[in-house]
């Protein structure tokens, strides 16, 4: 095999360096470590000199602006004098001692002997060169260090791998082993056995080579889990993700294979090598560990989902702004003037429920909140926030958040399984809608009339004072005009452009073809054909059919907007044929369909109305869940 020309010059200057020219530090590193890395392709120096000065370390940095420190250096070398022979393992095993290291690679020398140390994120130093300056002459030694050090190598490296070095040759060892039958059984018993348990709020699913136990969330409080590998390479090794882990990380892209790249926390590397990204962890897996991975993901984070959606449904929440402040989860259902606040806290205090029996007596103070109560029995739990903090005044309005708490859900916690939502109701525990409306239909209006003599409102005052949400948009199933179609459509756009990561085409399929059929019988003189023609020419078509790659014909071939409708409709065609899509498509693809439907007089028949509506709502359904806790 031919040697490169970079290698053969590297092996000539060794060859013909002596090292007996070295007489001290400054002669070690500026006459032999710092031409034998130029050598070595390090475009970047950076030198910094140690409070000792018997020793001088130099930091390699990565091609780019970051500060000289242990935390950026891809190479770290301890320099010595050239006096000092012979660098005993004391010397060594106190050089290695005095760093936290996170660098790749650490060199002692004295411009004699060189000790070159490999680090892996999770496990001891491993010595790959122990030699002299005379073995170093040998050709085939000088290749194997230029190999293994050489900048453009190096600096591909990621410092953040599990023993990606040593992975490859491991994975082939297993492959080699399994072809025996007694290793085969052998390596067989390291396997988890699958199975799937689920006890109170607790899941476990376990593959042959991953094992997940999960918290599942609770009214109050939210989930976590932790995650165990069956390869003998990670035995012992457990991650722990938080409840905004699961939902920022796994809970993007279920259903989908590893190599789709869909899923934000996993990355293909090599052929059948991924690596995962999980907590603070990034670690290499095989195709076989990746595919149960996600296997055991998919099973958490579908129980999970389901659970919160389950939640938001019985509670009446979805309409509302997730809030979290202070410790305090729950929702903001509307606004006060503080002065309206002032006295609706005020009445609350005349009338708790062990001063009276009358409907009104139904009041228990908890700080700056309104528990309503009557006895043992909570009703709503409801706090006032203020600019980030619980207090009345001089705040231009009082947001009034629902809030989900352990002690007035108490109840509904410990209720059997499926059967919690039996307490819901005016004689139970109160869902945020109910809530709100008793509020605005009820409590504010028995305030004002109770204070009315005391307090100076008008009734224009009173009006102003309450602010509720946005107006309710009308229901996507009972929608009868296409226009009604665009705030759930500029909602699932936003989402879209949030996204990374590939989209499985399977979601999207429907969705394009219902609403390309929609916007299909649109008068051609439509306005903004430029900008249909800037979507579409982003678009990805390497997979379209008949699509020239020069602007000028796709100019030609979109001029019309008959044109623009065959181009949607190769849209749907071609995501028919794919498994997954990039989402840079999705979210160009839905501001065609908004603009149409903005600018184009459009006719539709029912049948198309219909199929439209069915398709949005699924998609916006899972729109919803992602923006409000993917996202959020």
């Amino acid at each position: 095999m031919s040697i490169s020309e970079p290698i053969k010059q590297f092996s000539k200057w060794i060859q013909s360096f002596n090292y007996q020219i070295l007489q001290n530090i400054d002669d070690v590193k500026d006459k032999f470590i710092l031409p034998m890395f130029q050598y070595l392709g390090y475009p970047d120096v950076l030198v910094k000199n140690n409070a000792n000065s018997e020793i001088n370390t130099i930091y390699f940095q990565p091609d780019i602006v970051e500060p000289n420190n242990t935390d950026t250096a891809l190479v770290i070398i301890n320099i010595y004098n050239p006096h000092v022979r012979n660098l005993s393992p004391a010397i060594v095993a106190s050089r290695l001692g005095s760093f936290s290291l996170k660098t790749l690679f650490f060199i002692i020398t004295n411009g004699y002997e060189i000790k070159v140390f490999q680090y892996w994120r999770y496990r001891p130093a491993y010595c790959l060169f122990d030699i002299t300056i005379n073995d170093l002459r040998h050709q085939e030694l000088s290749a194997e260090l230029y190999q293994a050090l050489n900048f453009h190598h190096v600096s591909l490296m990621n410092k953040n791998l599990d023993n990606f070095f040593t992975f490859q040759h491991h994975n082939l060892l297993e492959k080699h082993l399994r072809r025996y039958t007694y290793w085969q059984d052998l390596l067989s018993k390291t396997d988890f056995q699958p199975e799937v348990t689920k006890k109170a709020n607790q899941l476990l699913v376990v593959k042959p080579k991953i094992a997940i136990k999960c918290n599942l969330p609770q009214l109050s409080s939210p989930g976590d889990c932790e995650i165990e590998f069956s390869n003998i390479l990670f035995r012992g090794i457990k991650i722990s993700l938080n409840h905004r882990q699961i939902l920022s990380k796994l809970m993007i892209g279920l259903n989908t294979q590893p190599h789709w790249q869909c899923r934000p926390f996993l990355r293909q590397v090599d052929n059948n090598i991924f690596e995962a990204v999980l907590g603070e962890t990034t670690i290499i897996l095989s195709e076989l560990e990746a595919i149960d991975l996600c296997l055991c993901i998919d099973e958490i984070c579908r129980e999970y989902k389901k659970l919160l959606i389950d939640f938001e449904n019985v509670l009446e929440t979805w309409e509302f702004e997730f809030v979290e402040f202070a410790g305090i989860r729950g929702f903001k259902i509307c606004d006060v003037d503080p002065k309206l606040w002032e006295l609706m806290y005020k009445f609350a205090h005349e009338f708790t429920y062990y001063k009276g029996k009358s409907e009104w007596h139904l009041f228990y103070h908890d700080n700056f909140s309104l528990r309503l109560s009557q006895g043992i029995r909570d009703r709503a739990l409801i706090t006032p926030k203020a600019s980030g903090y619980c207090s009345l005044l001089p705040y231009p309005k009082i947001s009034i958040i629902y809030n989900i708490n352990e002690i007035h859900l108490q109840s509904l916690g410990k209720a059997a399984e499926n059967a919690w939502q039996k307490n819901l109701g005016a004689q139970g525990t109160w869902t945020a809608k109910y809530t709100q409306q008793w509020l605005l239909e009820k409590y504010i209006p028995q305030v004002i009339n109770y204070y009315s003599q005391q307090a100076h409102f008008s009734v224009n005052e009173i009006v102003t004072a309450i602010k509720t949400a946005q107006p309710k948009r009308i229901e996507i199933l009972g929608i009868d005009d296409i226009k009604n179609f665009l705030p759930y459509l500029r909602d699932i756009q936003s989402w879209f452009n949030l996204y990374k990561e590939n989209l499985a085409a399977v979601r999207l399929r429907l969705y394009y073809r219902t609403f390309t059929n929609l916007v299909r019988n649109t008068d051609s003189s439509i306005n903004g054909m430029d900008y249909l023609i800037a979507n579409l020419q982003k678009i990805d078509w390497q997979n379209s059919p008949g699509i020239a790659d020069s602007k000028i014909s796709l100019y030609r071939k979109f001029s019309s907007f008959k044109n623009v409708i065959n181009c949607l409709d190769e849209q749907v065609t071609r995501i028919n044929n794919q498994e997954y899509e990039k989402s840079i498509n999705a979210d160009l693809m839905t501001r065609i369909f908004i603009w149409i439907m903005e600018n184009g007089k459009i006719s539709y028949s029912q049948p198309q109305m219909n199929a439209a509506k069915q398709a949005l709502l699924t998609l916006w359904e899972e729109c919803r869940f992602e923006m409000r806790y993917v996202f959020f």
